[in-house]
């Protein structure tokens, strides 16, 4: 295998780029066909490499993550390419890209500088997990290069740099401002889906570095204040007395607006000829001033918010409640006149089920109350996701047999054990399909498609074919107590079309998702909604098992 042609000219490839350490070809099989140096096995169709670019046979351009490349004796970035003959997949070839030779030959190149006057920039890549890939440092440290790559992890990790899908800038905590921009891989290369690690780019320079030139100017503008407030001394008593009583009339008509109940209204420190470059204690009040009806404002919003959703849960409330607990009364009434035991059979089941219909919305409202769902109460364990789905499709289907409706699940072959709270689990995705069945007419589909996502994380999306959700209702479909506000459309417990809850449903699958670290997304038309959940495979930082 070494000794054949095609191993002669793999050498020449690789003799021409010091970042290629190894090429290997095999055949459809797996089979070792070249090489450009020894290995200890011939047959690759057991690796992870070989499997991901074969593919099934379909064939696609796969890079997996960081390894130790064990024959090459390096840390190494593998690209693993079908070999086609037509569209048929005939083998698969491997390259092993050096790590520290990248390394060592980016650090080679001239310092990354930005601004004026220059600042060097310490430039990271960064896997989507927090693992420093590559590390390019000019601080005050210099160069820094880790044997292995994955062996720090960056500060802070976590928010929209971890998740986020856009570029943008944050301050850390220790003193760097940091721009980050996530790398965008192409889903395709000609006929080849391609798979390959999330990383974002991330660059830092010290905040007080870049704020450098801001201080300076801001010493400029000082110095040219002062020599324009010594130009215009001799008309300084006069502008300051013209001013400070026009500010102070400001004040007092700022005053009465509010008193009048205008809560939008500030004071602006505008410009003109009475002005001093400097602020005096008139604008020190007048800023105090904004800032407490700022304060005033905010405060009426929440009182305004909390009013709100304390009249959404009366008014909910009382029309979920009052309906069980009116039957409830009424039927003890009428049994106390009764002695046929049928009757009363039937009566006890009724009342029965009026009974769970209220211990369901006490439930409902204990999850979603302060201390109930903090990150100690996720009961964390091995969820088979497929197994999952059966059994919430079997606590379902009574009711989607009563409106003759179809429920069509999808799961990816790939989809991964996660580790989560499976009764929470269940709970979010019970409610999204009882809201799909409600909304759905008799006889319509409800699909529900799971499948594993980039950077550790699932997604299941259910799909209804409802009338949509109407746009003035849609930033609040989470809100809780939030369900439109014609209460007659409550169903207190009745599942029929387009009948509404107390709306505690979408936010404890809201409450709930975010407790495992995840996020939750609707979109809507008038064809239908789609929910779309995704959740971390294992917890994250911040979101840890219980003890």
């Amino acid at each position: 295998i070494l000794a054949n042609d095609l191993s002669g000219r793999l050498r020449q490839i690789q003799a021409s780029d010091s970042l290629i350490a190894e090429i290997l070809v095999t055949d459809r099989f797996g089979v070792l066909v070249s090489a450009t140096q020894q290995t200890g096995d011939y047959f690759q169709a057991d690796e992870d490499w070989w499997r991901g670019a074969w593919d099934g046979g379909k064939g696609r351009i796969y890079t997996p993550p960081v390894n130790f490349d064990k024959s090459a004796g390096i840390w190494a970035i593998d690209v693993c390419i079908p070999i086609r003959d037509g569209k048929q997949v005939v083998g698969v070839a491997k390259l092993v890209l050096n790590i520290t030779e990248w390394v060592r030959h980016l650090t080679d190149e001239k310092t990354v500088k930005i601004g004026s006057p220059p600042i060097p920039v310490s430039i990271m890549l960064v896997r989507r997990a927090g693992e420093i890939f590559y590390l390019d440092d000019h601080s005050e440290n210099g160069h820094h290069a880790s044997l292995d790559p994955r062996s720090n992890v960056l500060d802070q990790w976590y928010g929209e740099i971890a998740y986020g899908v856009k570029p943008g800038w944050r301050f850390t905590d220790k003193g760097m401002l940091q721009g980050y921009a996530p790398l965008t891989m192409p889903d395709k290369i000609g006929v080849n889906a391609v798979t390959m690690p999330s990383w974002s780019l991330v660059m830092s320079v010290p905040t007080s570095e870049a704020l450098r030139s801001v201080y300076a100017m801001g010493f400029n503008v000082l110095w040219v204040g002062l020599a324009i407030i010594a130009v215009i001394f001799v008309f300084g008593m006069f502008l300051a007395e013209r001013g400070l009583v026009r500010r102070i009339r400001w004040l007092g008509a700022a005053a009465r607006n509010v008193t009048e109940g205008d809560l939008s209204h500030r004071i602006q420190n505008g410009g003109g000829l009475w002005r001093l470059h400097t602020a005096d204690e008139i604008d020190e009040l007048t800023d105090d001033f904004n800032r407490m009806i700022s304060r005033v404002d905010k405060t009426h919003r929440m009182l305004t918010e909390a009013n709100e959703l304390k009249t959404n849960f009366i008014r909910v409330a009382g029309h979920e409640l009052r309906t069980p607990v009116a039957y409830l009364i009424a039927m003890t009434k009428l049994l106390e006149k009764t002695d046929d035991p049928a009757r009363l059979q039937k009566a006890i089941g009724t009342m029965g089920a009026k009974a769970q219909r209220l211990a369901e919305i006490i439930d409902s409202i204990f999850k979603l109350l302060p201390g109930q769902g903090r990150t100690d109460q996720v009961q964390y364990a091995d969820v088979v996701l497929s197994e999952m789905l059966e059994e919430v499709y079997l606590d379902c289907k009574a009711f989607m047999d009563s409106r003759s409706q179809k429920f069509i699940i999808e799961v990816g072959d790939d989809l991964p054990v996660i580790r989560a709270d499976r009764a929470k689990l269940c709970d979010v995705l019970e409610n999204l399909i009882i809201n799909a069945i409600k909304f759905s007419p008799d006889g319509g589909t409800i699909r529900l498609i799971a499948g594993k996502q980039l950077g550790g994380y699932v997604t299941i999306t259910i799909e209804d074919q409802g009338p949509g959700i109407a746009a003035e209702d849609l930033p609040h479909v989470f809100d809780p107590f939030y369900s439109t506000r014609d209460v007659m459309k409550h169903s207190s417990g009745d599942i029929g079309y387009q009948k509404r809850g107390m709306g505690l449903g979408l936010a404890i699958v809201r409450h709930f998702v975010e407790m495992h670290g995840g996020t939750v997304h609707v979109t809507t038309s008038d064809k239908g909604s789609v929910f779309s959940v995704t959740i971390p495979v294992e917890p994250l930082a911040g979101h840890g098992e219980a003890d």
